[in-house]
This record gives structure tokens, sequence and C-alpha cells, in this order.
């Protein structure tokens, strides 16, 4: 879809093409490129902006086979990038391993390794058993295997020892003992698991990350970011630190509702509050005042009170929230960029028909539709979507993982 931003974005790959590519490998000569990552964009017309950059990604399944043969080529370029030789790989998965889309990612994460040249297991930590099979949406059978610890590596129980460990669990429990200590390559480093990283954290680097691109190539700042606020010590069910998530939920909406009037956008602002750590969409709402906050009921609160896994919300970011324009079939979208050796490969488009624009589309109801390799598998596309433009705010979301700080070794 068209829009004011899309345009000038547009405008700016097409015309300094070569020169942002030179940024780029310019930023990462100075970090480490990640593996892999994906990101949640939201596009309302005068902005086009990140709203979570997840360094542990699912829904390679979404990818088209266009965007599998880039992915393909680009994990090679990783791989051929690493100090040590690295042949085989290890994916350790996320627990919750029934769940049929995230086994399909799973099926297509071990093909495109495989199809890299590289010999591929899965793992599986919670294993009761040598060898635990999962079943595809089509039916495929997946075999994850049981590991153990031998010395400063990890290995299968039959004696497969990758050369690199690839981490698809978000580890919101914290760090798996298996892992600590292990000189194998992994990647994330486990320090980057949700026990340990912080949404705030991530978006001060973002920030300061899109301020150097604003500068350099003459876009401004907010047009590709949000403005947010953090708030710790809180307990939800018992309305601890509630009035300091009041008080910056109107410190947002009021540099917001600045920023709207500067520019002449007539909407009325408001914010997410999410958990500062964590994902699947949990530990998310919806605010237009303070007051909202301070009013919630004990349903809401629960709610808000853990997260994944149980975990306690005693952290949360106070989020600008971005009114998505894009639809599929009527129904509100946002786009989502994965990225592999911290290139745009490929994405897909997240809806859901039970909510309007202005929601967490991360919820119950929601779908995943391809986005802009058209029509090569049969399989409902997006077309028309500009590819190049989500890929760059993509690539400047996961060079800002990159350059989070948190004061000691990602490896622990």
């Amino acid at each position: 879809m068209t829009s004011p931003i899309m345009n000038a974005l547009d405008a700016l790959v097409k015309s300094k093409g070569g020169q942002i590519a030179e940024w780029f490998e310019a930023a990462y000569a100075q970090g480490n490129t990640p593996f892999y990552s994906s990101v949640d964009l939201r596009h309302s017309g005068h902005k086009l902006v990140p709203v979570d950059t997840n360094l542990f990604p699912a829904g390679f399944n979404n990818l088209s086979p266009s965007a599998c043969i880039r992915a393909v080529e680009q994990i090679k370029c990783y791989i051929a990038a690493q100090s040590v030789p690295i042949k085989s790989v290890l994916i350790l998965p996320e627990n919750h391993t029934r769940n049929t889309g995230y086994i399909d990612n799973l099926a297509a994460l071990y093909g495109l390794i495989e199809q890299a040249g590289l010999e591929v297991r899965i793992g599986r930590m919670d294993a009761e058993e040598d060898i635990t099979e999962v079943q595809t949406s089509d039916e495929r059978i997946l075999k994850q295997y049981a590991l153990q610890k031998d010395g400063t590596q990890v290995r299968t129980f039959d004696g497969f020892t990758p050369d690199m460990v690839l981490v698809n669990n978000d580890l919101t429990a914290g760090s798996p003992n298996i892992l600590r200590g292990v000189t194998q390559h992994i990647m994330p480093p486990i320090g980057q698991g949700w026990y340990r990283r912080k949404k705030t954290i991530h978006f001060e680097a973002y920030d300061e990350t899109a301020r150097q691109f604003g500068s350099d190539f003459d876009i401004e700042p907010w047009l590709i970011s949000s403005v947010f606020h953090k708030c710790g010590l809180i307990n939800f069910r018992e309305r601890k630190g509630i009035d300091c998530v009041a008080l910056g939920v109107e410190k947002v909406i009021r540099q917001v509702k600045e920023k709207y009037t500067q520019h002449g956008i007539k909407e009325e602002p408001y914010a997410f509050v999410k958990a500062d750590s964590g994902t699947y969409g949990m530990g998310i709402m919806i605010v237009r005042s303070g007051e909202d906050v301070v009013e919630m009921n004990k349903k809401s609160r629960n709610k808000m009170n853990a997260i994944k896994e149980g975990v306690l919300t005693t952290e949360v970011i106070i989020q600008e929230g971005i009114p998505s324009i894009d639809a599929v079939d009527g129904a509100p979208a946002e786009p989502m960029i994965y990225m592999v050796n911290g290139q745009a490969v490929g994405g897909a488009f997240r809806t859901n028909g039970e909510k309007d624009n202005v929601s967490n589309l991360n919820s119950r109801g929601m779908r995943f539709v391809g986005m802009c390799d058209e029509g090569e598998d049969g399989k409902a596309r997006v077309t028309g979507c500009n590819f190049a433009v989500y890929g760059l705010v993509g690539r400047l979301a996961t060079l800002a993982a990159t350059r989070e700080e948190y004061g000691d070794d990602y490896q622990i």
C-alpha cells in the first residue's frame, strides 16, 4: 500500500541503495551479525515502525519459495563468515512442540539449513525419551533427540555433536543449564533470551540507530520509530507501581500529541502497555490515558501480571500505538519481516479479523498470509507490497539488536 512514508522510503532506497548497503556494511563491521531475526512492523501511512524484534523467530513456514532461496543463500554467507568451520547444526526448539504451526516452522527451518549444505538435527531440552516424534500439518514426521552434556560440548544421546547450536527457544524461563559453559558456536547467544533481554533497551538502541540513519539519509527519525517510556517495580495483581505506569502513559500520549500537531495528524493518540520482556502477544493492553491504567479491573490486572511460562511482569514498556492502514481481505494486518545474516529474505502479514486496526493483532484469531512473491506455489499472497522498504526498516531493527547493552557478557 502506498503512503507518504512508503513513498519517501521507496524514493530513498531507489536513489541511494548503494550508499545504504555500504552504511549497513560499515555498521555490522562493529558487531556480530545475527544468524536470524524477525521484525514486526506497523504502518500508519505517516510512519513505518518496528514494534517488536524477535531474536528467536518462528514462522519460517510462511516464507515463499523465492524467500526460501534467499534465506538459503544468506545461511551460506553466514556460515562462510565464521572463524571456525561449521558443518553441522543442532536446532533447540521451544518446549511446546505439540503446536502444529510451530512444528511447521521447525520443519521449514530444518529444510533451509539442510539446503545450505549442513547436517541438521533437532534437539529437545525437555525430552522424556531418546527420540520424540512430532507431526507437521501435512503429516510429515520430525524427530527430536534427547540431549546430553559432555564436558563443554552438548550432543544428542546418540553422539551427534554439532559445530553450531541454533536456539529457537526464546528462553523466557531462564538460561538452560545444558548450554552453560558450552564452547560450541551458539546463536543467538543465550544471554539474549527473554529471561534477560528488555524491550526498552532494544528500543533505546533502535532510537539511536534511527537517529544515525536519519541524519545520514535525511529522514526524520520519528517517522521510523516510536515514543516509549519504562516503568519498573510493578505488581499488577497487588496494584503496586500502577501510578508510575499511569504517569508514563500520560507522558507518551503528550509527546505523541505534540508530534501529531507538528505533522497535521488528526487522529487521537494511544499507547500499548507491554511486559518489558517476552513475546507471544502476552502481557499487552491498549490505553488512551493514565486513567485507563488506574481503573484496570481485576481481570485485566491478572492478564498483565504474568507472561509465558508464568513469569511475573515486574517491568513494562509504554509504547506509542501505531494504527495500521494495511489490510488483508478487509482485516487489519501488519508486516513481519524475516532476516537471515542481517539481510531481509522474506516476510508475511499477520492479520486478525477479530481485531480493529489499533489493536494487538498477535492474539486469538490471527492468521498469516505471505507477501510480495506472487503466486509461486499456489498459496494466497499479498502482492504489490514494497518489500525493499519493509526490509530497510527490518534491517535497522536487527542492527539495533546487536547494539543492546546489558553490562555483561551475553554468553552466560
